[in-house]
């Protein structure tokens, strides 16, 4: 019997923070600095134990044609100067999605997860994009990534709710996080962007209803 691969889930800034850049708060003992051309072990070994495995300079050539001036940020243990975490800014991440900057390869060395560190990696992608002028900010992620996610919620980004599959995914999402399910207020919120809105108002009724039952 076969596995039907989910979709990933994708999340958007609102227009309304668009010019509103997060703050960027390091955590005590981190610094949040931008990559340097002796990075790329570290950055390996830190997906790996982030169980992303695999990486290299063959893999790593796709996001580095794709990384906008100064948008590649590393979180660094100051005592060790151990780079322990790291986000990307990528233009055009799919080759689909013209004129947009996503928030990717969010990953921190699991040592060090539950201080902030992913947050503020999040916020200084986010504001990377504002500075330079990005009107249209997202990301993918998979619906397992859940302490991420919460990171992505946390910070002001919206879900896209594009299908019925998305909607189930983020019920459960929620569920688990104990985060609101607002699909209306997410679409409202995202609407200023021009995205694409499949649902149907019916179907994000339906939603509402269900995730206050």
């Amino acid at each position: 019997m076969s596995c039907v691969e989910k979709p990933q889930l994708r999340m958007v800034w609102p227009q309304r923070l668009i010019n509103q850049p997060p703050e960027v708060e390091t955590p005590v003992g981190y610094e949040i600095r931008h990559y340097r051309s002796d990075d790329e072990q570290c950055f390996y070994e830190v997906m790996r134990l982030a169980v992303w495995p695999g990486w290299d300079a063959q893999r790593l050539d796709y996001s580095l044609s794709r990384i906008i001036p100064n948008g590649w940020f590393m979180a660094v243990e100051e005592q060790a100067k151990t780079v322990v975490g790291t986000a990307m800014c990528l233009h055009n991440c799919t080759g689909s999605l013209l004129f947009w900057g996503d928030l990717a390869w969010l990953a921190c060395d699991p040592a060090h997860t539950g201080r902030g560190l992913g947050l503020a990696l999040s916020a200084a992608v986010t504001s990377r994009f504002i500075e330079a002028g990005y009107r249209k900010i997202g990301l993918h992620t998979e619906y397992y990534r859940l302490p991420a996610i919460k990171i992505y919620l946390k910070l002001g980004f919206l879900p896209m709710l594009k299908s019925g599959d998305a909607i189930d995914l983020w019920r459960g999402v929620c569920q688990k996080l104990d985060w609101p399910l607002t699909p209306k207020a997410w679409a409202t919120g995202l609407a200023p962007n021009n995205v694409l809105q499949t649902t149907s108002e019916s179907t994000l009724n339906g939603s509402s209803e269900a995730s206050e039952g």
